[in-house]
């Protein structure tokens, strides 16, 4: 967007530099310098003024971010882009000259690199995305407007429980998240690479991913389970007196601590007798636009937003029109928006209008978006997208049990403890505000345990308006792991 108007700007004055820099050539005083012009993403940039220091010489780099310029004996090159540093090169012997430019932000910043997984490990990835839809499906209908889960958090206080697990209620978590083929060995190897990955592909956002285990001071827990959560989850693991008044606080403080406070109480106030343990994951997210897809405040404006029931509403539409990454088919429209170094990106998937977005719901999965981002396609887009800010507090275990997954919530955890332990609730609280400047949020997803004393429970841009009701999901690019995935009926700041 910015680049549109700064070339628009630069185009008025680049006939006039043009001609300058040829009557120079002409004199037959130069000599010919050439090269590109491209971002710290080693992406071209059109619009560069490459001026000769001292003189009013200069051209402008084109859409490839090539340029030519003829220049005298000892010259030196300034090259200017509007919000970016001007560089000076000394000509000297050169006749090529390749540069980057950077702005600030990006400064000394590295473009993403790709995280690789092994074949089985991108089995596992996939695995888990579907199951995520699944579930997202049935916490959808249950929770109906403006739902947002994170699949990430889910599975990783999941793959803590799995280590747990023994006989029949093993298998079932086996069967049901897809992990058949896989060793315990690589189970866990897989969540700790991608956590870890996760946490270093893209220095300008600010990522958290913290798991726990707590469980009651008089309880007897075996080694090997504490010791896996250690090596392979990092957790924390600390044994409370579940009976002080001060238990509860120091789980939620905890929470609230790697959410940056956005997650306060995961758990009640008070512990209830039965309670033998908790296991909790907490993510955190938060990063900026790209640089060039930040929306501008000034276009921001209340416009109507089409809710489900065909109400109206005014709500803040940000705007923009930029290239970006775009895919449409019958059933659907995507753009792709990335945070920081790109490693990181926001999907928005709107439905057609022949769709409502609880029929959407039904025929999105993980499937239909690896074929949606497998066929974006780089093009000028005029997008519209509600500034919004929303939480949600989900009971997961009805969902959970639907899809099959009934034995963790009877028993069947030897490896945790000899003493009878079962899953009493899984419960996730979410956080997510989107701005022009980006995206923060965040979840926490605890997993309660039980003893005996307790009972179990159950070009010409395309045009992207997301003026109704839509889906978005935010996911690291190269892995196709989601962090979170939403759906936005009606937005509220």
């Amino acid at each position: 967007m910015k680049r549109n108007i700064l070339v628009l700007i630069i185009s008025i004055i680049a006939a006039c530099i043009t001609i300058t820099d040829l009557q120079a050539q002409e004199a037959g005083t130069t000599r010919t310098v050439s090269g590109i012009v491209t971002d710290y993403l080693n992406e071209p940039l059109l619009g560069v003024c490459i001026l000769v220091k001292g003189s009013s010489t200069g051209v402008i780099s084109g859409v490839d971010g090539k340029y030519s310029i003829g220049v005298p004996e000892n010259a030196i090159l300034l090259f200017h882009y509007i919000g970016m540093e001007t560089q000076e090169i000394p000509v000297n012997n050169q006749q090529v000259i390749n540069i980057t430019l950077e702005d600030e932000f990006t400064k000394g910043l590295q473009p993403a690199q790709r995280i690789n997984l092994t074949t089985k490990q991108n089995e596992r990835t996939e695995a888990d995305n579907s199951f995520a839809f699944k579930i997202f499906r049935k916490v959808s209908k249950q929770e109906g407007v403006n739902t947002f889960f994170s699949p990430l958090s889910l599975n990783m206080a999941l793959g803590m429980l799995y280590n747990g697990a023994t006989g029949e209620t093993r298998n079932e978590i086996v069967e049901k998240l897809g992990l058949a083929g896989f060793s315990e060995t690589e189970i866990n190897d897989y969540y700790q690479k991608i956590s870890q990955a996760l946490l270093g592909v893209d220095p300008t956002t600010d990522i958290s991913i913290a798991n726990s285990i707590w469980y009651r001071d008089n309880y007897s827990v075996k080694n090997r389970f504490v010791e896996t959560g250690k090596e392979y989850f990092d957790a924390e693991v600390r044994a409370l007196n579940f009976n002080s008044s001060k238990a509860a606080d120091k789980i939620n403080n905890w929470c609230a601590e790697k959410t940056n406070n956005k997650i306060k109480n995961i758990i009640g106030s008070t512990i209830p007798d039965e309670m033998m343990m908790y296991l909790v994951n907490a993510l955190y997210f938060k990063s900026q636009w790209q640089r060039d897809i930040k929306f501008d405040k000034k276009k921001t404006k209340l416009d109507n937003f089409t809710k489900t029931d065909n109400q109206k509403k005014k709500v803040n539409l940000m705007e923009q029109t930029s290239n970006l990454y775009y895919f449409a088919d019958e059933y659907l429209q995507c753009v792709e928006m990335d945070y920081g170094n790109r490693a990181f990106s926001m999907v928005a998937v709107l439905p057609s209008k022949k769709m409502n977005l609880n029929q959407f719901v039904d025929y999105f999965d993980s499937e239909k978006l690896q074929n949606a981002v497998k066929n974006l396609r780089f093009q000028k887009v005029w997008l519209k997208l509600p500034r919004f800010k929303t939480e949600c507090n989900l009971s997961l275990s009805q969902s959970i049990r639907d899809l099959g997954m009934e034995q963790i919530f009877s028993g069947g955890f030897a490896n945790i403890s000899d003493k009878d332990l079962w899953v009493s609730d899984i419960i996730q609280k979410t956080f997510v505000e989107v701005n022009e400047e980006g995206t923060e949020a965040a979840a926490a997803t605890s997993i309660f345990m039980v003893g005996a004393a307790g009972r179990p429970k159950r070009i010409e841009p395309v045009r992207f308006f997301a003026d109704r009701p839509f889906l978005f999901l935010i996911r690291e690019k190269s892995t196709g792991v989601i962090l979170f995935i939403g759906r936005m009926d009606e937005p509220c700041e």
